[in-house]
């Protein structure tokens, strides 16, 4: 590093040099003679661009980085003494710079990056890419790492004092989006992004950029259908943890992507109003807070909307529910369809309510294990005899133990009337199909 004050940099601090002094050295050694070249396509065409040889606290994080969108938006709701605009103000800032390193230093973790490059054989092989100001493009979990291990050991790896870079010519944002997002979709050795980390990044590129989903698709190579239902993932996803009072803590869904597809597929393929797919949502935010009590939840989710008559009917009887008044604005608020039905709305309500959760979620997973046993003893010639002594046994229960002064008493008429419909349809068929 060149022997000069540096009056806006912090004693030890090793993420960046002064934006001047990176231009000043990049046009130093990009003047040597006969250096290797690395080949990028960028901006439309392929191009040999120099490799230089650089010291490793010269480049700068990349604030705009897809794979630290969730984490940036969490660290923020974490630590909220800390400046909003952190990671979208100024990213020459040294405070930025120190909370992008945390944030890569931990992806680098979860994918043992930090692991591979502490075995001493594992050098730098391919050339991170900078922009003309000095910020990665690509490569910026692996700077990170680099920098950790050569700051907790400059003995050890003083391999990494240096690193080798590509500096890409004078370039706009949308270039630069567009490298990336090539750069992305590579079949590699790159780690795979998290679901949350890549639907908040192109939500960024939209709010951001102004980026259109038809651009989004093109720059991803994506399907319109598929970065549709990225987005309602998160949508839904965002609407789970504000309701459960952890608004912006994507790791706690970070490993729920396929439950979350699934409650998109789910809901879409529900018949019925906005209240009955509303009750089915609250139920599924349930089984999210518990998942161990329905098993995997990526298929309890699709069993629970095709379940979802008897999982209603059950928490009918079992919670105490009040049907809201009906709403006169909701049909126009819908576009005048059908009125949302009483007792949906009611139960939606209900599964809203704290107090409710955790008895719901045991009805929930009763019923739709009930159902799992139904499927698997459905084909037996003595199903229906097995059935029925099954619940001759619980109705005898019911007398033995049920009829006391203070057993809870509503919603046992209804149930019992229901009971009688189903007795009269078995005898029926015994009357005409049972042996005489």
């Amino acid at each position: 590093m060149p022997d000069m004050a540096l009056p806006d940099s912090p004693k030890g601090s090793r993420f960046g040099w002064p934006k001047p002094m990176r231009r000043e050295e990049f046009d130093t050694r990009l003047k040597a003679e006969g250096l290797p070249t690395d080949r990028v396509v960028f901006q439309g065409i392929a191009q040999d661009l120099p490799i230089i040889r650089i010291p490793i606290d010269l480049p700068k994080y990349r604030m705009v980085n897809g794979r630290t969108a969730s984490l940036q938006v969490e660290h923020l709701a974490v630590n909220q003494d800390l400046r909003p605009d952190l990671f979208t103000g100024d990213p020459e800032m040294w405070d930025a710079q120190e909370a992008q390193h945390e944030l890569l230093i931990k992806l680098g973790r979860q994918s043992e990056l930090d692991k591979y490059f502490a075995d001493q054989a594992h050098k730098q092989v391919d050339p991170l890419i900078l922009d003309q100001n000095g910020f990665a493009v690509n490569g910026n979990r692996r700077l990170a790492s680099w920098r950790d291990l050569f700051f907790q050991d400059p003995a050890k790896y003083g391999h990494f004092q240096y690193i080798d870079v590509v500096v890409l010519p004078h370039s706009t944002e949308r270039d630069i989006n567009q490298l990336e997002a090539r750069l992305q979709i590579e079949k590699d050795i790159r780690a795979e992004y998290n679901w949350d980390a890549q639907a908040n990044m192109m939500v960024a590129k939209m709010e951001r950029d102004g980026s259109t989903t038809a651009e989004l698709c093109h720059l991803y190579k994506m399907k319109e259908s598929e970065l549709n239902e990225l987005l309602d993932m998160r949508s839904y996803a965002d609407e789970y943890l504000k309701s459960r009072g952890k608004a912006d803590m994507w790791s706690e869904v970070s490993g729920q992507e396929h439950t979350f597809r699934r409650l998109v597929q789910s809901r879409q393929k529900l018949s019925g109003g906005v209240a009955r797919k509303e009750m089915f949502k609250e139920a599924a935010f349930a089984l999210i807070d518990e998942p161990t009590a329905v098993g995997r939840l990526y298929t309890a989710i699709p069993d629970l909307a095709a379940s979802l008559d008897k999982v209603a009917d059950r928490l009918q009887a079992e919670l105490d529910i009040e049907a809201p008044q009906p709403d006169d604005d909701l049909d126009s608020l819908f576009g005048g369809g059908k009125p949302a039905d009483g007792d949906e709305a009611g139960l939606g309500n209900a599964l809203r309510d704290p107090s409710n959760q955790a008895r719901a979620r045991e009805i929930i997973a009763d019923v739709l294990e009930s159902e799992r046993q139904i499927k698997k003893d459905v084909r037996k010639e003595r199903y229906l005899l097995d059935v029925c002594a099954k619940a001759n046994a619980a109705l005898t229960s019911a007398v033995k133990d049920g009829l006391r002064t203070e057993s809870k008493l509503g919603g046992v008429a209804k149930q019992l009337d229901e009971i009688d419909k189903r007795v009269r349809t078995i005898r029926e068929f015994l009357a005409k199909h049972a042996q005489a």
